[in-house]
């Protein structure tokens, strides 16, 4: 067979194959389309499929198509690696590829702003710096995952959480230091007819302090909350909240916080701790 023959065939069945990838490559993202269609019209997403992306996260969700969750599932063995070596500042870059693959993801969101907010502080002297972090984490949850995932009863729990522990306990012994600076740039609340029911319900409320938005964030999940163990979740963090201010000197809260108690065990009542709570509070004690 003569060589120049050989050349043709070679080239001829490399073009097949690269236009065969390109069109499989094509049909995925054509396939993807329709499948996410067909989940949005049946009621099987929280927010239409590419409707407010980054252009780049609209990108990848239609061009990509099920190669996206491939590279994706890659991108996690890598960042499962760099958390077991402790290499979190790499991890923070990962976590944003993978968020931009998967943005309808809560879990990762949820990932990416705990090692934002909690491993990468700890490796930081500068308490400047260790809250500029922390602020990082609340505002990915906030700003970022939730507008993406605005009927995610997890977000809610994961950013109330930010701010009932990381912010509201001294665990991380610069907490003081983050309260501080959370009480000169707290940020406005979306929803200021939420802020007022809860002053009504509650307060009012110091919308300085991070158990107020604690509050907030987790009483706004709970119409989303789509299981007892989310609408449990939520409701723990708006009681452990107000136990926190109680704790802190404010006493006007334990009628409302024994209300709510009581209203929580009506709604799940195989918990065990919530009568030994309500006993506790009803009888004087926090």
């Amino acid at each position: 067979m003569p060589a120049s023959f050989k050349k043709y065939t070679a080239l001829l069945t490399s073009s097949f194959l690269l236009l065969t990838s390109l069109f499989l490559f094509s049909l995925s993202g054509a396939t993807s389309r329709l499948l996410l269609a067909a989940r949005d019209r049946l009621g099987l997403t929280q927010a239409p499929a590419t409707d407010n992306l980054p252009p780049e996260a609209a990108f990848t969700t239609v061009a990509l198509g099920g190669f996206r969750g491939i590279l994706a599932d890659l991108l996690w063995m890598r960042a499962g690696r760099l958390q077991d070596e402790g290499r979190f500042f790499e991890l923070a870059q990962l976590s944003d590829w993978i968020a931009r693959l998967q943005p309808r993801s809560p879990a990762i969101w949820a990932y990416h702003a705990w090692n934002m907010a909690y491993n990468i502080p700890a490796l930081l002297p500068d308490p400047t710096d260790r809250w500029r972090w922390v602020k990082a984490g609340i505002s990915l949850l906030r700003d970022d995952g939730m507008a993406l995932n605005p009927g995610s009863a997890r977000l809610h729990r994961e950013l109330a959480w930010l701010y009932l522990h990381k912010l509201g306990t001294d665990d991380d012994a610069t907490a003081p230091y983050y309260r501080a600076q959370f009480a000169k740039e707290a940020p406005p609340l979306p929803d200021p007819a939420l802020c007022a029911s809860l002053d009504a319900r509650f307060g009012p409320l110091d919308w300085t302090l991070p158990q107020a938005h604690a509050i907030y964030w987790a009483t706004a999940g709970l119409p989303f909350a789509r299981t007892d163990f989310d609408d449990l979740a939520l409701r723990r963090i708006v009681y452990q909240s107000l136990f926190q201010l109680l704790a802190s000197g404010h006493p006007k809260y334990r009628l409302p916080t024994l209300q709510f108690l009581r209203e929580t065990a009506a709604r799940h009542p195989n918990t065990p701790a919530l009568p030994n709570l309500i006993q506790a509070l009803s009888t004087g004690g926090q």
